[in-house]
């Protein structure tokens, strides 16, 4: 008795999806690798963030610069060994430092990245579900494995994206 009812509930669960998988009528897709790429606010924040860090990658190339120098230095012999020592110290009291500098550089620039990009991601979103009301979309989805290009939308979404003023 159990096992029918068991059987009976998962055979009207099974029906139950396919009759709400029939009621869409409208998929959409949403490539959002792209959005980030092509959008010209994505574009936009690149170039603030370019900006903001060059002084700060500046630095850091002009510290791996004289690292390698001195690292040259050494190589080459010409150093006194009463005074190799002292270089190989300075050395590596340089890589260190570029290390560690290297790593906030990498760590300040990702954080503002994240917000900017968040920032982004909340405006496509409005964008987006602005376009599905509009066009009658009953299921967006954003990020999928495999999606057959008639469901693509990314290229509306960029143009939504664009049109708006900054």
């Amino acid at each position: 008795m159990l096992k029918k009812i068991a059987f009976a509930f998962a055979i009207a669960s099974l029906l139950c999806s396919f009759t709400r998988a029939e009621s869409i009528q409208k998929l959409g897709f949403i490539d959002t690798s792209r959005v980030y790429q092509q959008s010209i606010q994505a574009q936009s924040i690149q170039k603030q963030l370019d900006k903001e860090f060059s002084s700060r990658q500046k630095k850091l190339q002009t510290m791996q610069n004289e690292g390698l120098e001195l690292k040259a230095v050494i190589e080459s012999g010409k150093v006194p060994p009463s005074q190799r020592e002292a270089k190989i110290k300075q050395m590596l009291e340089m890589d260190q430092r570029y290390k560690q500098a290297a790593a906030q550089l990498a760590e300040d620039y990702n954080l503002r990245r994240n917000e900017e990009f968040a920032s982004l991601q909340q405006n496509a979103n409005k964008v987006i579900i602005d376009l599905a009301r509009k066009e009658g979309y009953d299921l967006i989805i954003q990020d999928a494995i495999f999606v057959n290009s008639k469901f693509d939308i990314t290229d509306a979404v960029i143009k939504a994206l664009n049109a708006q003023k900054p």
